[in-house]
C-alpha cells in the first residue's frame, strides 16, 4: 500500500462527543429555532444537512458553537492512543503516505487530530460531508484507489471505499460494531492499530 486514509472515527471514539455537542446546540440556540436532538442523526454525513436545514438564517452561528463545544470539552471524551500514534509513526517511517478525512463541519475538522497529536503526521487532512470522502482524498493524493487502505469504523465509509476498489480496514478499537462492519465485507477486520503496519506491508 502506498497510502493509508484514516477516517476520523478510526482516530478516536467520537459518538458521545457528537451527541452531546448536538444537545448543546439545542440548549444554546434552540430558543431561536427549536431543535430536538433526537431528530439529528449520529452519522455526521447525514446530520450536517439536517442541521443546515434546521439553522437557516436564524441559527447561522451553529458551526462556530459546535466547534467551541469540541474545543472546550474534547479532553473529557477523547484520549490520545499510544498504539495508534505508534502505528502511524511506523507506517510513515517506511514511506507510506498518511492522510485523514473528517465529515466536518470544517470548523470541527482538525480539532480531533490536533488534540490527539496526529495532525503533523498527516500529509493531507480534508473535510467532506460524504461517505465517499476518503475515496476522494485518495484521488487528491494522485493515487489509484487500489494503492490505498481506508481505515474506518463506519460501515458506510467502508462500503464506499470497497466499491471504489480501495482496500479497507474496519477499525474496532474505537467502538465500531463488529456485526455491522462484517456485513459490508471489509478487506481486513482490525482489532487494534498495531495490526495496521503489517496490513499495509502485506
Amino acid at each position: 500500500m502506498d497510502a493509508v486514509i484514516f477516517a476520523e472515527d478510526a482516530l478516536a471514539p467520537g459518538d458521545r462527543l457528537w451527541r452531546d455537542a448536538v444537545e448543546h446546540l439545542a440548549r444554546k440556540l434552540g430558543r431561536v429555532t427549536p431543535l430536538d436532538p433526537a431528530t439529528v442523526s449520529d452519522d455526521r454525513c447525514v446530520a450536517l444537512p439536517q442541521l443546515e436545514a434546521w439553522a437557516g438564517d436564524d441559527a447561522s452561528s451553529w458551526r462556530l458553537e459546535l466547534a467551541r463545544f469540541y474545543e472546550e470539552h474534547i479532553p473529557v471524551y477523547v484520549r490520545p492512543d499510544p498504539a495508534l500514534n505508534g502505528a502511524v509513526r511506523q507506517m510513515a517511517a517506511t514511506g507510506v503516505r498518511i492522510a485523514a478525512w473528517s465529515p466536518g463541519p470544517a470548523e470541527v475538522g482538525a480539532i480531533v487530530s490536533h488534540f490527539l497529536g496526529l495532525s503533523r503526521r498527516f500529509e493531507l487532512e480534508r473535510v467532506e460531508a460524504s461517505h465517499a470522502g476518503p475515496v476522494n482524498l485518495i484521488a487528491e493524493l494522485g493515487l489509484e484507489h487500489q494503492a490505498a487502505l481506508v481505515v474506518s469504523a463506519s460501515p458506510h465509509v467502508i462500503a464506499e471505499a470497497k466499491h471504489a476498489g480501495a482496500a479497507t480496514a474496519a477499525a474496532l478499537w474505537t467502538g465500531g460494531s463488529r456485526d455491522d462492519l462484517l456485513a459490508v465485507l471489509p478487506s481486513y477486520l482490525a482489532e487494534t492499530p498495531h495490526e495496521l503496519p503489517t496490513l499495509v506491508a502485506g
